[in-house]
């Protein structure tokens, strides 16, 4: 098992570093909610600020505004992080190497120039491998093969979001409750055969950074019937932690101190040791959205992770050599469906997936590896597993497309899904921009312009049109004192009235990080009057000072009027940057 789990963790290590931290001055990896799960570390170790005033420069260096997370709640004494401090107990470590690293290497010592955003990704990875050799451990304990639970194992990387968030996303919390949950089982089993009050202390641990990370994680202590095999071994198991009373004092003491971490937080912060750090945010558990949660194209946990329908099966096969082992694993993932469906966003935000259940990933693990150690029927535990492997393609391409923006963060719906299914081109990144009503097309586009510069086709600015500074042809470039880039004018009688939806896609590089550069999109009359005017800000696509990046906007067009009116699509500026542009395409669609 420790072989599969270091291969698996230098193969990924090497895949990470050769493409995601390639970049990342201007793809950091601390992002989105991971920015305040992140925060409490240099705000305690370098800043001294818990109040978080730093963040505001902080984001000017680092953050433009549309990559900037909110994770900071206001209230009458105080200022609170939106986020609990688990994540960041974790990272610390890493952070304190991170320091080390900048120091030597003469980075700024601020907890975001490169070595911490490296440091936030090798701990990510690093508890996502941990978090395996424990969950394969712990399978092998219930005497399942070591085939069995090695596919599983992999299953759980390679056919979930979990790979997801532990390369692209690492300043996330779920790699790191992925490990807290594997290590807290595998601790459990340890304590019920053994004895060892080690055991039980560990156990206390991991379920302390469990319910410190989230606290709702903390219903994992209804899985020791899981881990016991029946109700009569977990009081076996409980009663003999209660009966040595200094076990269970220290154990106790130990998982509370590591809980009391986030009030002793609020009372720095507010003089209060309780805050509900959400603001308005809740539950609603007579109302949970259970079907979306499960089904749904938009988040739905067996769209987007299809392998867990094998542990689905692996219940009732479990549950037909083990019953009351897989009763309790059933009641038990039931309640945490119930619990992540009641919660108000249901979808939890922009996400791959639906990502509240990774945490939970070790429990249906033990119904995969149930299936492939048992089989089902006739059918040998080898087929199983080679039908498992099939998940793994599909689960790779979908998180390649949610990395390519060709998947949408939030917008997805059936029709947008089985149009996207398993295709990869360029050309569809951002193709779906979230537009109500925009979940269909041909699949072809009835006009399809491209300019590359190298010849002058009668665009309006073309005198930007200069020679490539590396000496590849021809590129055009906006100056400090252009507003308005290459411009098309196309006449709708060239096109058709029937149009609906307008794609521009181009290579753009600027000399600002923060350039509000732009694709317009209008329509004009015969007269030059304009009567529909859109604009998408590219900011999100390009990576800034130096690097090329490919961008592309959708444009769902007003309707044309006449067939002497004009499309006009342009890019724009008003920032004072430096922008370039190479082998523009605009492709006008017809939608269904």
């Amino acid at each position: 098992m420790q072989k599969l789990v270091a291969i698996l963790f230098l193969g990924l290590l090497a895949f990470t570093g050769f493409t995601r931290w390639q970049n990342l001055s201007e793809e950091p990896l601390i992002m989105t909610d991971g920015q305040g799960y992140y925060a409490y570390l240099p705000a305690t170790f370098i800043y001294q600020d818990l109040q978080f005033s730093f963040i505001d420069s902080i984001n000017k260096t680092y953050y433009p505004e549309d990559k900037r997370a909110k994770f900071i709640l206001e209230t009458p004494t105080g200022n609170v992080n939106k986020y609990f401090a688990g994540t960041a107990v974790l990272q610390t470590p890493f952070f304190l190497a991170g320091c080390a690293l900048a120091a030597v290497l003469k980075e700024p010592i601020d907890g975001y120039s490169w070595p911490f955003q490296m440091m936030v990704g090798l701990a990510a990875l690093t508890y996502m491998a941990f978090g395996l050799l424990l969950l394969g451990w712990f399978l092998l304990g219930f005497q399942y093969g070591a085939r069995a639970v090695g596919f599983s194992l992999v299953l759980t990387l390679f056919g979930t979001n979990l790979l997801f968030y532990s390369i692209y996303e690492p300043s996330m919390s779920h790699a790191f409750s992925f490990f807290t949950v594997s290590a807290f089982l595998f601790f459990v089993q340890k304590a019920y055969k053994s004895g060892t009050n080690a055991s039980f202390v560990c156990a206390a641990l991991f379920l302390g950074l469990t319910t410190l990370i989230r606290p709702t994680n903390g219903i994992i202590i209804l899985g020791l019937p899981v881990v016991t095999s029946s109700f009569a071994g977990t009081k076996q198991l409980v009663g003999r932690f209660f009966g040595n009373k200094l076990l269970a004092i220290v154990s106790i003491l130990v998982a509370a101190a590591i809980v009391f971490i986030q009030p002793l937080s609020y009372l720095v912060q507010t003089g209060s040791p309780i805050v509900w750090s959400y603001g308005g945010e809740g539950f609603d558990f007579r109302n949970p959205e259970l079907y979306n949660v499960l089904f749904s194209y938009r988040k739905g946990v067996f769209i987007y992770c299809p392998v867990l329908a094998l542990a689905v099966v692996g219940l009732v096969v479990g549950g037909a050599k083990e019953k009351s082992r897989f009763l309790w694993l059933s009641f038990l993932l039931f309640i945490v469906v119930w619990i992540i469906a009641s919660w108000w966003m249901w979808y939890y935000g922009g996400s791959y997936g639906h990502r509240a259940f990774i945490e939970y990933y070790p429990f249906f693990a033990i119904a995969i590896a149930a299936l492939f150690n048992f089989g089902i029927g006739l059918i040998k535990s080898t087929w199983l597993m080679i039908f498992g492997l099939a998940f793994i393609p599909i689960q790779l391409i979908q998180t390649y497309q949610y990395n390519k923006h060709i998947i949408t963060f939030d917008a997805m719906t059936k029709t947008k899904y089985w149009n996207l299914f398993l295709r990869t081109g360029n050309d569809l990144a951002w193709y779906y921009s979230g537009y109500e009503g925009q979940d269909s097309y041909q699949g072809i586009d009835s006009l399809v312009i491209k300019h590359q510069f190298e010849l002058e086709l009668g665009w309006g600015n073309e005198k930007q049109i200069i020679n490539d500074p590396i000496g590849e042809g021809k590129i055009a470039k906006m100056s400090k004192e252009d507003g308005y880039g290459p411009t098309l004018r196309m006449p709708v009688s060239e096109i058709g009235l029937d149009l609906n939806n307008i794609r521009i896609t181009g290579w753009v590089n600027s000399n600002s990080r923060n350039s509000d550069i732009a694709f317009v999109c209008s329509l004009e009359d015969s007269l030059g009057a304009g009567y529909y005017w859109q604009k998408k800000p590219l900011r999100p696509q390009f990576d800034g000072t130096g690097n090329w990046s490919l961008a592309t906007s959708l444009f769902r067009c007003g309707v044309p009027r006449n067939p002497t009116d004009k499309v006009v699509i342009y890019p724009m500026k008003t920032d004072g940057s430096e922008v370039l542009f190479d082998d523009l395409e605009i492709s006008f669609i017809k939608a269904k």
